[in-house]
């Protein structure tokens, strides 16, 4: 399989070639509106984006113009002067925007108490600049992984080793017109940037599983030839590459704890899943919500904290809604090897690494404050995350601009303004944390179709 990937990387990369307030520490924030953008000799005229869900700003189940010009992408090209339209990805920043309610329709929430998440009445969308002649200056692609930057086969059919099953977001934005690499190129961007990786840890992950090295093999190579291509295609051009955070830190597998309580003597109780009990550092998955709240997994004579009017019935929870401790600490592992070549090839001089990982950890455990708002990632009440649980909301998405910002300019010594990530700290966009809230969320509908669509590599074991 190695050799005929090197073939087929060898193949297609000839043809391509052819705040108001304070985030983090204290520093200062440049608004839009501040001192006029200094790029210190880097020419800023060309920017594109490639990416997966993330860069395509991907929330709450699914993508929408009124996100989507709000994409951490679509943010940086606002930094640096290019105009993004939410009127049918018009604008000297173009995207594949989709109006009505999403592909697919989004979840929002319907009720706090009972907490329920589903787009029941929502109205699906449709691609507005479909017909656009030119590739997408955005061309963030849900479910990309990184051998889809050089390689087409996997855009219209399943195939080792990727498998994928479901083509729309490859048919929306990809559009039969060559490879991704090939489309940036022919752009002649004088800024690119390359956010893959974390589609190999989330796809298994997230349906509790451990990710497969195998699928990661090629990483490396993958890079490593696709920043060859781009720096003999266009040597001026400067790149900057986003390195995978810690996915097992984020709202889809924190929500809910690994134990309950005794409810008559308040003595911890760990859950049951079909392998057995649970254990401290085991993850249960947000999907595990509407098993948790009908009493499966929970122990007899355990609290059930997600519906105490349902005792256990007895049943064990599936180990589709589990990720073990071991299987944790291979996701971790596979991360790690996936930043270790993110360091290595950002030693390039005309590469900035953009560490989101780092960020989001500390994050994860200190929380963040803009202004005096207090922001965690908490699902639904933490202000940073999207309804689906993996994917960020417009706050989430304007910190992750920033961070590209920050090492655009501290690596090619450019003034690049920053986002005041206070015009995305709405009340709707950090909920308005209705005093009853529940801690623990029951259902919420759809979140397995909506990922099969966004993530590859998942199971159901």
């Amino acid at each position: 399989m190695k050799t005929s990937l090197r073939i087929r990387l060898g193949v297609l990369l000839v043809l391509a070639a052819a705040l108001a307030g304070c985030e983090g520490p204290c520093s200062t924030i440049k608004s839009i509106n501040g001192p006029q953008l200094e790029a210190n000799g880097v020419d800023l005229s060309r920017y594109v984006a490639v990416g997966t869900s993330l860069s395509a700003s991907y929330m709450s189940g699914g993508i929408v113009d009124r996100h989507q010009v709000n994409s951490f992408p679509a943010l940086v090209a606002q930094q640096i002067g290019k105009t993004v339209s939410i009127d049918g990805g018009s604008g000297s920043f173009t995207q594949p925007t989709v109006n009505m309610d999403g592909i697919p329709a989004l979840t929002e929430v319907k009720s706090y108490r009972p907490l329920i998440v589903n787009n029941t009445g929502r109205t699906t969308g449709a691609p507005t600049n479909f017909s656009q002649n030119l590739p997408y200056h955005n061309l963030g692609i849900p479910g990309a992984v990184a051998l889809d930057l050089v390689d087409t086969t996997h855009y219209d059919q399943t195939a080792a080793p990727v498998f994928r099953t479901n083509f729309t977001y490859f048919n929306l934005i990809q559009r039969n017109r060559g490879s991704l690499l090939a489309q940036a190129l022919s752009l002649a961007p004088t800024l690119l940037s390359i956010e893959y990786g974390a589609n190999e840890v989330l796809g298994p992950t997230t349906s509790g599983v451990a990710p497969n090295n195998a699928t990661n093999s090629g990483y490396a190579a993958i890079m490593t030839a696709a920043l060859n291509t781009i720096h003999t295609a266009s040597p001026n051009t400067r790149v900057a590459v986003f390195n995978v955070p810690d996915v097992t830190s984020i709202p889809f597998f924190t929500t809910f704890p690994p134990a309950t309580v005794n409810a008559t003597t308040g003595l911890p109780m760990a859950l049951v899943g079909a392998n057995g009990p649970l254990e401290p550092n085991d993850l249960v998955l947000l999907t595990a919500g509407s098993l948790l709240a009908t009493g499966t997994g929970i122990p007899t004579g355990g609290a059930n904290f997600v519906n105490p009017a349902a005792p256990s019935n007895g049943q064990p929870l599936p180990e589709s809604v589990i990720l073990r401790a071991s299987e944790v600490t291979l996701a971790q592992a596979e991360i790690d090897q996936i930043n270790a070549v993110v360091d290595s090839v950002a030693a390039r001089p005309f590469v900035a690494k953009v560490d989101i990982h780092d960020y989001f950890a500390d994050i994860a455990v200190n929380g963040l404050r803009i202004g005096a708002n207090d922001y965690t990632t908490d699902f639904i009440t933490g202000g940073l995350f999207s309804l689906d649980g993996v994917h960020p909301n417009p706050l989430g998405y304007a910190l992750m601009a920033n961070r590209m910002i920050e090492a655009v300019n501290a690596r090619f010594g450019c003034t690049i303004p920053r986002v005041n990530p206070a015009q995305y700290a709405t009340a709707k966009a950090s909920t308005a944390r209705p005093a009853d809230l529940p801690r623990y969320p029951g259902a919420i509908e759809g979140l397995d179709e909506s990922l099969d669509l966004a993530l590859p590599f998942r199971s159901r074991r």
